[in-house]
């Protein structure tokens, strides 16, 4: 008999300071299993907890509330802390994947919480590790949202595409002049124009824009025709500047 297949396993990995509400929102939106919290607030840790078992009963998952883990951060103002926070946050990575050999593991980064200091070393981290990236907006300025916490959520597709966008460039000349004649041309266009311009064939062309879509250096608007992003625009001068590395 096959085995069954467990579901994806969510993690949060989140600095936190005094405000704990920022946990609503993720909660809401991912039902995550654990939450790694980047802090050196024991008392925050505490009302997280409370407030998993009481009022955020009903965000959590199937099976309950998550696992809160602190991430001691004892002074997360200092030079150092950009460091501390990206050397946790590798050691984390690395003891949960040996935790959980056989999930899929969905992790979700957050860059609301704690100093901005730790947010910047969350951001460092995630972009390193081609990680989901969100920010939380404030409820109490956004009273139309409260009701459903998810939509507190804010996706920062920026920090998973922009590594891969780099790469694509690097290791593929022709994308990069599909990707030059996007950028040049003062309307989007259409396959058939890439085609004349690059003097090559439909079949080529779709299958050097399928990945530069996945990864953000193009979108496709109406009538298949397909225009540069500002994601794009960031990984062509990453590319540009150090097309040797």
């Amino acid at each position: 008999m096959a085995k069954t297949k467990l579901p994806p396993l969510h993690i949060l990995l989140t600095p936190l300071g005094s405000t704990v509400d920022i946990i609503l929102a993720p909660l809401d939106k991912w039902r995550p299993e654990i939450i790694f919290a980047f802090t050196s607030m024991e008392d925050s840790i505490q009302r997280v907890e409370q407030n998993l078992l009481h009022a955020w009963s009903t965000n959590c998952g199937p099976d309950g509330p998550p696992d809160v883990r602190k991430v001691p951060i004892e002074e997360p103002w200092l030079a150092n802390t950009i460091q501390d926070v990206m050397a946790a946050f590798d050691q984390i990575i690395e003891a949960t994947i040996q935790e959980f050999p056989h999930r899929e593991i969905k992790w979700h980064v957050s860059v609301t919480g704690g100093t901005n200091l730790m947010a910047i070393g969350m951001a460092f981290s995630a972009a390193t590790h081609l990680m989901e990236v969100y920010y939380t907006l404030p409820g109490d300025k956004h009273p139309e949202l409260r009701s459903t916490p998810n939509k507190l959520v804010v996706d920062i597709p920026l920090f998973e595409q922009l590594g891969p966008a780099v790469h694509l460039l690097r290791k593929s000349p022709t994308k990069v002049k599909i990707y030059e004649l996007l950028k040049k041309s003062p309307t989007p266009l259409r396959v058939e124009a890439i085609v004349k311009k690059s003097l090559t064939t439909d079949k080529a062309v779709y299958a050097q824009l399928k990945p530069m879509v996945k990864h953000g250096l193009l979108t496709k608007g109406d009538g298949s025709t397909y225009t540069t992003t500002t994601t794009g625009d960031l990984a062509y001068q990453r590319w540009k500047g150090s097309t040797t590395s």
